[in-house]
């Protein structure tokens, strides 16, 4: 299994996807995403910032 296929469960904290969750390729995940104009990124730690949601653990994406 190489990186490209791994997901990881993300949740967004303030700005217009506020309370959201998705699942983003790795890749995205550790880097920086745009949601309704507003650019999205997380602190990867170590440990990442998680918070527990209904599908699971999500790593925590703010604005940045």
């Amino acid at each position: 299994m190489g990186p490209s296929s791994i997901s990881v469960l993300v949740t967004f904290v303030g700005g217009p996807a506020d309370g959201g969750t998705e699942y983003l390729p790795l890749f995205e995940a550790t880097s920086q995403v745009t949601v309704g104009g507003v650019t999205y990124g997380c602190d990867p730690g170590p440990p990442p910032e998680v918070r527990d949601t209904p599908e699971g653990l999500a790593q925590v994406m703010r604005p940045v």
